[in-house]
């Protein structure tokens, strides 16, 4: 059995297997120079769009979206996942593990995000998705009593839930792309490595957003 950050030579080498368990084929150091240019794209074309990453697994539109900016969000997003991962993972690994395999591990399981970033830059997309979203929001109920926007705006509910299939799909893909680069990495499995992973993406979360709303 191949131990933490090594390729599994028995598994197919399959597209499947290449887009959901590439961390069997691939050593984790050798994701983190190519994941750092994909954070970086993914950053600029954000900007461009209008949209930002303040958080580990938040992607939004936001008014004066700047690169420099983005590129800070994306590296905290990173750190801060792969640094409670870390942690994690040297209290519970049977065996060790090296820390640039799982820091290439998470900054690789981040590319996901651009194609969330590709779709919302796309216009008929993203420019149908800004504007049902603006509108929703503001006829969002505002007293007590009231549950629920007034029916007339339920079309409108519906095609931004359809439009946003493809970034929920993206979302679920890079969340298990983080978790296969932890197992892998660590040799964690089971339960063990489901509720660690999700302890430390739980903590990953608040702590990013904390962070990048410090950023200037």
């Amino acid at each position: 059995m191949p131990g933490p950050g090594m390729p599994a030579k028995a598994e197919p080498n399959t597209t499947g297997n290449w887009l959901l368990q590439p961390f069997h084929r691939m050593i984790g150091r050798q994701s983190l120079v190519p994941g750092l240019l994909v954070m970086s794209l993914t950053a600029f074309l954000a900007a461009i769009n209008g949209l930002q990453t303040d958080g580990v697994l938040s992607l939004h539109f936001t008014a004066g979206a700047d690169p420099l900016r983005l590129i800070g969000q994306g590296l905290i997003n990173w750190l801060v996942l792969a640094l409670c991962l870390l942690v994690l993972g040297r209290w519970l690994a049977p065996t060790r593990f090296a820390t640039i395999d799982l820091l290439g591990a998470q900054a690789a399981a981040r590319w996901p995000l651009l194609l969330s970033v590709l779709y919302l830059s796309f216009p008929p997309a993203g420019e149908r998705i800004r504007q049902l979203t603006a509108g929703l929001v503001k006829v969002m109920p505002s007293q007590p009593g009231q549950v629920m926007a007034d029916a007339a705006y339920m079309a409108d509910a519906f095609i931004l839930t359809a439009l946003g299939l493809p970034l929920l799909v993206f979302l679920v893909w890079m969340v298990w792309l983080m978790f296969h680069g932890f197992s892998a990495t660590t040799g964690l499995t089971g339960p063990r490595a489901v509720f660690a992973f999700a302890g430390g993406l739980i903590l990953a979360q608040i702590l990013s957003q904390t962070m990048t709303s410090l950023l200037i």
